[in-house]
């Protein structure tokens, strides 16, 4: 396998996309999902798993190698993209908070097996990161700071990657479903050849690195309502092409107007668990071409 991934929009060719089968209890391990749970909305299996099948068809007719995890029974493995992430060729195994989510990663252990052991890094135990915070643009790398990853976890990046512009990016963490950034990339996210979806609320103070790097035109900017849709959660098959939820109806009409085609996928129902479509994939090849 070999594991190459440089940005968020390059042409993707192996991807690993969560599953929903033997889900296990609800877990109330964020405040979206447990205001679900609260208000009896929490989403269904069956639903989540219609949702991921429309999503893996999309994925297949854009000739994405689609990956699957191996099923562990009772523990949910929706949002692959947590458990690990991949750094150009290096592939980093995720430091999980919550414990219920340290059991995901033996369900795709296997299918990284043939990664060259000198490819894979291992953090320290004090070191917290999860994929969810972690966004690869070219010579940068963006760690969002949250209730999820810590310091540590972005000065072991910023240690072992030092070709690259490592920059940590604090969020706004609440105990509100309204208001609470679980992971940098709901709030953050690079689309196409040069633009960027944000919600600007989502930073404890203003991320000065993006506003150095995006010219003013080319932010998507996005409103709280828009953001607790997770708007910023979409996810690129290639600088042309984007996968979207399928009522994102002005994120499309902006994505258009920049030259990108959206694919319409269903997945609001997956959202309750407050992830969404990049949350659900781990990508672990796309095309080697800097944006």
């Amino acid at each position: 396998m070999k594991i190459q991934v440089s940005n968020e929009t390059a042409p993707l060719e192996v991807v690993i996309l969560g599953i929903a089968n033997d889900m296990g209890a609800p877990l109330d391990i964020n405040p979206v999902s447990k205001s679900h749970m609260l208000n009896g909305t929490y989403p269904v299996e069956s639903d989540i798993l219609n949702e991921l099948a429309t999503f893996e068809k999309a994925l297949l007719e854009a000739n994405v190698q689609v990956l699957r995890p191996r099923n562990l029974e009772g523990v949910e493995q929706i949002f692959t993209r947590d458990i690990g992430f991949a750094i150009d060729n290096k592939f980093v195994i995720a430091n999980m908070r919550e414990p219920v989510r340290q059991k995901e990663f033996p369900g795709i252990e296997q299918l990284l097996s043939d990664v060259p052991k000198s490819d894979v890094l291992r953090l320290p135990d004090d070191v917290l990161v999860e994929g969810g915070d972690v966004i690869v643009h070219n010579d940068y790398v963006f760690v969002g700071i949250s209730r999820r990853t810590n310091m540590a976890g972005y000065e072991f990046l910023k240690n072992h990657f030092q070709d690259k512009s490592v920059h940590a990016l604090p969020l706004e963490v609440t105990d509100s479903p309204q208001t609470n950034i679980l992971h940098l990339d709901c709030a953050f996210q690079p689309v196409g050849e040069k633009s960027a979806i944000i919600y600007e609320e989502g930073f404890k103070s203003r991320p000065e690195v993006l506003y150095d790097l995006f010219d003013e035109d080319d932010f998507i900017r996005v409103s709280l309502e828009e953001k607790q849709r997770m708007f910023p959660n979409i996810f690129s098959v290639s600088p042309t092409k984007v996968i979207v939820e399928e009522q994102f109806h002005r994120l499309k009409e902006e994505l258009a107007s920049r030259g990108i085609e959206t694919v319409d996928v269903k997945f609001k129902e997956t959202s309750k668990l407050s992830g969404l479509l990049r949350c659900s994939t781990l990508p672990l090849r796309r095309s080697h071409t800097n944006m």
